[in-house]
C-alpha cells in the first residue's frame, strides 16, 4: 500500500480549487454551447433535422456517439469498482463485440433501406398492428428511463464525494444540463457533444492510470498485487455456466452477445443513428469503429481498478469507513492522490459528467423520437400542425423525459452498484426486444398476439427477478479486503451487526432470485422467444394474411413463395362466377 497523501484520521479531505472548477465548468459550458449552436442553426427546420440530423452525418462522430450512448459515467465509476472489489473477470464482456460484424452484415442494410425514424414502426408494418408498435416503444421508453436514472446518479455520487455539494444538488445539475442542450439542439448536438465528452472521458482515465503507474514505477507491481489477491490472473476465471454465480466466463459472454445484439439490432438509439448517416458505407464504418474504442475503454477501467487496489492494499477505504459505497472508490482516489496537481480533480469530474451527459442526451432524443412517431404523429390534430411546431413539441418531449429520469435518479442508489444496476435494468428489456425483432425478421408465421405477449411476459419475468433480488436485500459478495495497514490513528468502524444477504444463504425457491444479473437478458430473451412462438401457433399463426416479402429478411424471402406466381396459380384454378351461378 502507498502512504496516504491526506490525513485520513483528521476527517479533512481535499476539495476543488479554482483550476478544477474552471475545467469542470468549461466542459459544461462547451456542451451547452454546442446545443445552442445547433438550436440556432436548425431553429426553423422540421423533425427530420431535429431527430435524424438531416440524414447527413458521417461515420466518425456517429461511431463515437454510438459508443458514448452506452458507456457513460456508469463505466467510469463502476468499471474500476468492479475490478477492485470483484476482479477483472468482467473484462470478458469485450467478447460481445464479435456480434457487431454480424449486425453489420445481417441487420444494418435492412434497417438502412427502411429509412425509419422510429424502429418500432417496422413492427407495425410487419404485424399490421398498432399494439405491438406501442408496446415495443413503451418498453424502450421504460428501459431508457431506468437506465438514465442510474446514469444521472453515478456522476452525482462522484461530485458529492469530492465537493461539498449535497447529492441531490449534483443529481439536479446533471439532469438539467443534459436535458436542456438535447432539447434545444437535437441529434447533431447530441452526436457532437458525445464526441467531445468521450475524448474527455478517455483523457480522464489516462490521467488516473498514468499517475498510478508513476507512483508504482510501472505495471509489474500492480499486477503482482492483483494476482496475489485474486483480482487478476488465470485463477480468477470460472469457465462453467453457473446461472446463480455472479460472474463466470460463460455467464458474461452469453450476456454480452444477447446484450450487444439487442443494442445494435433492436434498439431505437442505435437504429436511429443508422438512419442519420449520409450513406450505407458510413453506417458500416461507424459500427466497425466501435469495436477498438469499446475494448480500449473497458481495458482502461480494469487497469484503473487494479491500480486503485494496489494503492489501498491493506487499507480498504470502504472497510475503513472513508467511503460509503464501492462506487466512490475512484473519486476517493482522485481526491486522495491527484488533488496535489491543480486541475486533475476537475478533469476527473468532467470525465464522469461527460459520460453521463452523453448517455442522457442520446436517450432523451431517442425517447422523444419514439413518442412522437409512434403516438403523437397519429393524432390528427398533431399531424396537421406545421413542421416547425411539430419540432418544438418534440423538443418539449425530450425535455420532459429528462425531467422524468431526474426524478427516478433519487432511487437509483439502492440497486446494488451502478454497473450492476445499469446492466440489470437494460438487460431485462433488451432480451425480449431482441426476440421480437428476430421473430419479425426471420419467422413469417409469428403474429402480433405472440409478439405482444412475448414482450410483456419476457420483460415481466426478467424485471421480476431483478427487483425481487433488490426487494429481499440481496447484495453482491465482495472479495476480501484488509484494514491491517491503515494509519494507527484512524478509527475503523466495526463490521455491521446485520450481515448482508448472500445467494448462498438462501433456500429454494427464494434462492432462484439469486440469478446472476448477467442472465436477466438471456432469460428474458428465452421466455419471449418461447412465448411468442407458442402463442403465434396457438392463435392461427399469420391467419392467412400474406406477409409482405420486403418486410422479411432477405435470407427468408428466398424461401417464400413469389406472390405473382401464387396469384397466377389462384386465377388459373378459380371458377368463373357467372358460369357456376347459371349452372
Amino acid at each position: 500500500m502507498l502512504q496516504p497523501s491526506q490525513d485520513w484520521a483528521s476527517g479533512m479531505k481535499a476539495s476543488f480549487g479554482w483550476a478544477d472548477y474552471l475545467i469542470f465548468g468549461g466542459m459544461l459550458l462547451a456542451s451547452l454551447c454546442i446545443g445552442i449552436f445547433y438550436a440556432i442553426k436548425g431553429r426553423n427546420k422540421a423533425n427530420d433535422e431535429f431527430l435524424m440530423g438531416g440524414r447527413s452525418l458521417t461515420c466518425f462522430p456517429v461511431s463515437l456517439s454510438l459508443l458514448a450512448s452506452y458507456i457513460s459515467a456508469i463505466l467510469v465509476l463502476g468499471g474500476p469498482a468492479e475490478a477492485y472489489y470483484h476482479g477483472i473477470e468482467w473484462w470478458m464482456i469485450c467478447c460481445g463485440q464479435i456480434t457487431l460484424p454480424i449486425v453489420a452484415v445481417v441487420f444494418l442494410p435492412f434497417y438502412y433501406e427502411l429509412r425509419l425514424t422510429s424502429v418500432y414502426e417496422y413492427l407495425e408494418m410487419r404485424y399490421a398492428s398498432r399494439w405491438i408498435r406501442c408496446t415495443a416503444g413503451g418498453m424502450f421508453v421504460i428501459q431508457m428511463l431506468l437506465y438514465q436514472a442510474v446514469v444521472i446518479y453515478a456522476p452525482a455520487l462522484a461530485l458529492a464525494s469530492v465537493t461539498d455539494l449535497p447529492l441531490w444538488v449534483s443529481v439536479i445539475t446533471v439532469g438539467l444540463i443534459a436535458s436542456i442542450y438535447t432539447a434545444i439542439g437535437g441529434m447533431k448536438a447530441v452526436v457532437w457533444t458525445d464526441v467531445m465528452q468521450l475524448f474527455i472521458l478517455i483523457i480522464g482515465l489516462f490521467a488516473v492510470i498514468i499517475k498510478g503507474l508513476i507512483d508504482f514505477g510501472g505495471f509489474g507491481e500492480v499486477w503482482r498485487v492483483a494476482v496475489e489477491n485474486d483480482r487478476a490472473g488465470p485463477q480468477i476465471y470460472t469457465l462453467e455456466y453457473r446461472p446463480l454465480q455472479r460472474h463466470t466466463v460463460s455467464n458474461i459472454i452469453i450476456s454480452a452477445i444477447i446484450g450487444k445484439l439487442s443494442q445494435y439490432a433492436a434498439t431505437q438509439t442505435t437504429v436511429q443513428r443508422y438512419g442519420s448517416m449520409k450513406s450505407l458505407a458510413h453506417a458500416y464504418a461507424a459500427i466497425f469503429m466501435v469495436i477498438p474504442f469499446f475494448i480500449l475503454l473497458i481495458s482502461l477501467t480494469m487497469i484503473a481498478g487494479l491500480i486503485l487496489f494496489a494503492t489501498y492494499d491493506g487499507c480498504d477505504p470502504l472497510a475503513a469507513g472513508l467511503i460509503s459505497s464501492k462506487d466512490q472508490i475512484l473519486p476517493f482516489y482522485v481526491m486522495d492522490r491527484l488533488s496535489s496537481v491543480p486541475g486533475l480533480p476537475g478533469l476527473f469530474v468532467a470525465c464522469v459528467f461527460s459520460g453521463a451527459l452523453s448517455t442522457i442526451s442520446s436517450g432523451v432524443n431517442s425517447q422523444a423520437a419514439v413518442t412522437w412517431e409512434d403516438v403523437f404523429s397519429h393524432i390528427p390534430k398533431c399531424a396537421n400542425l406545421s413542421l416547425t411546431t411539430q419540432a418544438w413539441l418534440t423538443k418539449l418531449l425530450a425535455l420532459g423525459y429528462g425531467f422524468l429520469a431526474l426524478g427516478l435518479a433519487f432511487v437509483a442508489g439502492n440497486l446494488g452498484g451502478v454497473l450492476q444496476a445499469a446492466i440489470a435494468v437494460t438487460s431485462s428489456v433488451a432480451g425480449p426486444l431482441l426476440a421480437v425483432f428476430l421473430m419479425a425478421l426471420f419467422m413469417p408465421f409469428t403474429n402480433s398476439k405472440g409478439a405482444c405477449m412475448a414482450l410483456i411476459l419476457g420483460t415481466g419475468v426478467a424485471l421480476g427477478f431483478s427487483f425481487g433480488a433488490t426487494a429481499i436485500g440481496l447484495k453482491p459478495e465482495l472479495l476480501p479486503t484488509s484494514t491491517d495497514l491503515c494509519p494507527a490513528n484512524l478509527t475503523i468502524p466495526p463490521p455491521p451487526e446485520i450481515k448482508p444477504i448472500r445467494v448462498k444463504d438462501l433456500e429454494y425457491p427464494e434462492k432462484m432470485l439469486g440469478l446472476s444479473y448477467t442472465q436477466l437478458g438471456p432469460l428474458g430473451f428465452m421466455v419471449a422467444m418461447i412465448v411468442g412462438i407458442l402463442i403465434s401457433i396457438g392463435t392461427g399463426m399469420s391467419g392467412g394474411r400474406n406477409v409482405e416479402r420486403s418486410l422479411l429478411h432477405p435470407w427468408v424471402r428466398r424461401f417464400m413463395p413469389d406472390p405473382i406466381k401464387v396469384d397466377a396459380r389462384k386465377s388459373a384454378h378459380a371458377y368463373d362466377n357467372k358460369i357456376s351461378t347459371q349452372f
